[in-house]
């Protein structure tokens, strides 16, 4: 009974992980948006792992441009919500994607190289987008805030380690 229970949570707990291509857990050269605008032929075929929001997604002959807005990323990948340089780059993946299903506001983590800039309008500006040709992606669902534990709500919570700081009020006290 005991090994079964222990089954049952074992495969609850694989089921709930996300499937993020290992290849992505990967990190890739620490450039910065900018710097591969400014450098793009020095930086021609360097790996980068760089994640963000979709911005629009323009489908080509034999590949997808997928214009992301770059957003810093947590150790698993997963883009933040919100932070970063606001720096826009073009992720190249080959085949078809369907706009409907690729839709601006959804976040997107890509690795590739580096393969140049090329130059969109952002309105009346003209604006150099680095281009990735992604080996892989991953599109995450949307975002939602880890839940703030029960006892940060708890007025009588009090830490049983106190002795390292000042308790959360005067006159309380651990029971």
């Amino acid at each position: 009974m005991k090994a079964l229970v222990i089954l049952l949570l074992s495969l609850v707990l694989v089921a709930c992980a996300t499937t993020v291509p290992p290849v992505l857990l990967a990190p890739g050269e620490a450039l910065t948006v900018a710097r591969a605008q400014d450098e793009a032929q020095a930086l021609r075929g360097r790996v980068v792992r760089w994640g963000g929001e979709i911005l629009s997604v323009r489908n080509r002959g034999e590949h997808t441009e997928v214009v992301v807005l770059r957003r810093p990323l947590f150790d698993n990948a997963e883009p933040q919500p919100e932070g970063g340089e606001a720096k826009r780059f073009i992720a190249r993946i080959e085949g078809f994607l369907d706009p409907a299903e690729w839709h601006p506001g959804q976040r997107l983590t890509v690795r590739g190289r580096l393969d140049g800039v090329q130059v969109l309008m952002v309105g009346d500006y003209p604006y150099a987008h680095p281009v990735v040709r992604a080996e892989t992606w991953h599109r995450w669902p949307p975002w939602q805030p880890p839940p703030e534990p029960p006892w940060h709500h708890d007025p009588f919570y009090c830490d049983p380690l106190w002795p390292r700081g000042p308790r959360p009020y005067p006159g309380s006290f651990c029971w």
